[in-house]
């Protein structure tokens, strides 16, 4: 009986250790390993060649769980025949493979799954050794894992998709805080997003025509607080160049009249390029504006890094920008005054909406369409989800606007927005 339980223990105990060794390992991910070795520790060297050559210690940890499952197997059943008898046999076959199932597999691997950052070193250390003394026979599956795997191009270890999982698992567990959440999705997905929505739309440009003198484009630039302007010749679709505050001032010191040989010449792109290429392309060139076309070849608007670099760390705000109004606003009763020049799609995040971004960049371009005639205050839109509301215009254009969520019909009736109004809710549009 003393024999069979010793070969039971040590057959499941070296079972137990194989199981906890394969999940510590596969558990280590490049991150860690990259932390280890920046720190100088060995054995963030010992892991980085493991996972290089992942074969190996894979190879070592199954070749000795299955000696042990095997001359356990062997021995342990010979002599449970040998003390129980026939009638016993299957008895003992059903505990032995729950202890197995146990032993082996559901207790160790949680625990190498759990702990693997703390059991990371030991594992690394341990598996070193095996690999050195089970080397004769990991030889031959090395050369036969190679055959398999030859012709195989290397992936990559981490896919965007889980880099994204991972940047909101670092949020959800502090290791990110909101900021450096919102500037880590930023950046993996400015692919997504094209220079036309990030753009100052054409009508929103502060341009100076080329025919203008020097005195007449510093008073312009001064009134817009602009370092830069584009020049135009005609109208708005020839932009022609870029007008930069050192070079006007220079050129007033040199006594020159007119802009004429003073500005320089504009970078283009169409809307469609993404921000991650334009962003590389303006580094590249050292540009700090560029002029965004339409599809037909016309100025659609422009872009300026500054635009740009907002859709990595967020909204810059300057001196010349510190009274611009708020895009977002929480009023009572789970109403928001949205700005009319916010993107469609920061609308869609921030609110849980789907509106179609096809169509229209801005929210107020997304009213202005709905209504398909130019908006009045006290105009309204439903989608799904709420309604929007006018509340102020200017000129032709939908500057502010409220949402409100889904509720009963009196609370979109005239009477109880008028109250609202009365209350101050929509002051802050004014």
């Amino acid at each position: 009986m003393t024999t069979l339980l010793w070969v039971l223990g040590l057959s499941l105990g070296i079972s137990f250790l194989c199981s906890i060794l394969e999940a510590v390992l596969l558990s280590i991910n490049h991150a860690f390993v990259a932390v280890l070795r920046d720190e100088g520790d060995r054995t963030g060297e010992i892991l980085h060649r493991m996972q290089q050559r992942i074969d190996e210690p894979i190879s070592a940890i199954l070749t000795l769980n299955t000696i042990a499952h095997t001359v356990g197997a062997a021995m342990g059943g010979g002599l449970a025949l040998q003390l129980f008898g026939q009638e016993w046999i299957a008895v003992f076959s059903a505990v032995l493979t729950l202890a197995i199932l146990l032993f082996s597999e559901i207790l160790p691997k949680t625990l190498g799954a759990t702990f693997w950052k703390e059991l990371a070193r030991p594992t690394a250390w341990f598996l070193r050794g095996l690999i050195i003394v089970m080397k004769p026979v990991l030889i031959p599956l090395s050369v036969f894992s190679s055959v398999i795997s030859r012709g195989r191009e290397h992936r990559s270890t981490v896919s965007r998709a889980e880099l994204e999982v991972l940047a909101e698992i670092g949020r959800r567990e502090g290791t990110l805080d909101e900021e450096e959440w919102r500037v880590v999705t930023n950046v993996m997905n400015l692919s997504e997003v094209t220079a036309g929505e990030v753009m100052t739309p054409r009508t929103d440009m502060v341009a100076v025509p080329s025919e203008a003198t020097v005195e007449e484009a510093k008073a312009l630039m001064l009134d817009a607080g602009h370092l830069r302007i584009p020049v135009f010749d005609g109208s708005l679709d020839r932009i022609v160049g870029l007008l930069l505050a050192r070079d006007l001032w220079q050129a007033d010191r040199e006594g020159v009249e007119m802009i004429s040989g003073v500005y320089r010449p504009a970078q283009y792109a169409p809307a469609s390029k993404p921000v991650e290429d334009l962003i590389q392309e303006m580094r590249k060139s050292r540009a700090k504006m560029v002029i965004i076309l339409d599809e037909y070849g016309g100025t659609a608007g422009l872009a300026t890094l500054e635009d740009l670099l907002e859709e990595i760390v967020g909204e810059i705000q300057d001196e010349h920008e510190a009274d611009e109004p708020l895009d977002f606003q929480t009023l009572g009763g789970g109403v928001t005054r949205i700005w009319g020049g916010v993107a469609l799609r920061d609308v869609n995040e921030h609110l849980g909406l789907s509106l179609p971004e096809d169509d229209f960049d801005t929210v107020g371009g997304f009213v202005f369409g709905g209504l398909n005639r130019i908006p009045v205050v006290g105009d309204m839109v439903e989608v799904e989800g709420g309604t929007f509301r006018v509340v102020k215009m200017r000129g032709r254009r939908v500057e502010f606007l409220r949402f409100l969520p889904d509720r009963s019909p009196a609370d979109l009736h005239p009477e109880a927005l008028r109250s609202r109004e009365l209350r101050g809710e929509d002051s802050a549009a004014g």
